[in-house]
């Protein structure tokens, strides 16, 4: 089961929303999703660290950090059910390169979150983002009490990758560089394909949980339907409701992200079912001018171990162009810098 929440706020903090209803079915479906996210934790080989910090206005949340202190700042926003032991083990060659210290946290109101769960975060207010900005703040890697150099640099994964991009709408200033994998937020989910091939079998599997309904529904989402998806299988028995999309149905403007100027890396998946690669290439070119992309050729939403290690070394290059200075800034194109003039 979850931890125990911190009940005082720090002073100077503002009065806490209500909590929304519950995401799980059940206690024991909790539970059963808490058992598995210890056990990830647990599998780490890495040493790593995590502690409850105090934001303004969002509550609590669950922090997860590994990477040798005074090493530059990473902070991951990670997928949907897929909170931060997750991405300590996606992403374990950035924190074995020595390169960063990395931080990852917990979203509210998601599968296994050791975050509290703060009322519903709307896309029309930009609350993720502003979530997420209070994070930074808490953690001292933004505001006042941050120390002087550069920003941290970011990685967004899928819906993590809508949460960036809504901090780059928020703060673009907290932003170093960002890689945005697999991401939403750039373009519309494709909302038939995600019914038919996600939806619709992950509710069969609900109803029938057997291996055979399992790679019915996992199927069109990964590559590798041997890997151990067993957090995403029981996401799927025991969460009645998930949070909005960052940027709506839609995704953000390239108005909302014209301010946000600092280099970007879009690594999108050829077959993803949620937001196919080519399309999601072209948005972020016309969203995030001068943006890196790559798309990983026959690739689902949760692409193949060769895919996640060619990512892993593609993000390792393009995060040390930027601590050398040989990345920086977008260049923004002529017609949108007389726009603003």
């Amino acid at each position: 089961m979850q931890p125990a929440k911190e009940q005082q706020p720090a002073d100077g903090v503002q009065s806490r929303r209500p909590q929304p209803p519950t995401i799980y079915r059940s206690a024991a479906g909790e539970a059963e999703l808490c058992a598995e996210y210890d056990k990830v934790l647990a599998s780490l080989t890495i040493p790593h660290t995590g502690y409850l910090i105090q934001t303004a206005s969002f509550g609590s949340v669950q922090v997860r950090v590994a990477g040798p202190q005074g090493a530059a700042p990473l902070v991951i926003w990670h997928g949907m059910g897929a909170p931060s032991p997750f991405m300590l083990a996606f992403y374990m060659p950035l924190v074995e390169s020595g390169r960063f210290r990395v931080y990852c946290a917990d979203f509210p109101a998601q599968a296994g979150s050791r975050s509290e769960d703060v009322a519903e975060l709307e896309p029309a207010s930009h609350d993720t983002g502003r979530w997420c900005l209070e994070v930074l703040q808490a953690l001292k890697l933004a505001g006042p009490h941050a120390p002087a150099g550069p920003p941290p640099l970011h990685i967004g994964l899928s819906w993590g990758g809508a949460a960036l991009l809504d901090l780059a709408v928020v703060a673009p200033e907290v932003i170093r560089a960002a890689a945005l994998v697999v991401p939403g937020g750039l373009c519309p989910m494709h909302g038939w394909s995600v019914l038919l091939k996600v939806l619709l079998p992950s509710m069969l599997y609900r109803l029938l949980p057997y291996p055979w309904t399992a790679r019915l529904a996992l199927g069109p989402l990964v590559d590798e339907p041997d890997q151990d998806l067993g957090f995403v299988l029981l996401a799927w028995k025991h969460i009645v409701r998930y949070p909005q999309m960052p940027g709506g149905r839609d995704g953000f403007t390239p108005e909302q992200l014209r301010p946000f100027r600092a280099p970007v890396m879009v690594v999108a998946a050829e077959y993803d079912c949620f937001w196919p690669g080519k399309a999601t290439a072209a948005a972020a070119e016309r969203s995030l001018p001068g943006c890196r992309t790559v798309v990983l050729p026959q690739a689902k939403h949760v692409p193949a171990r060769h895919h996640l290690a060619d990512t892993n070394r593609g993000l390792l290059a393009f995060f040390e162009e930027v601590l050398s200075g040989k990345a920086g800034p977008r260049a923004v194109p002529s017609s949108a810098t007389a726009a603003e003039e």
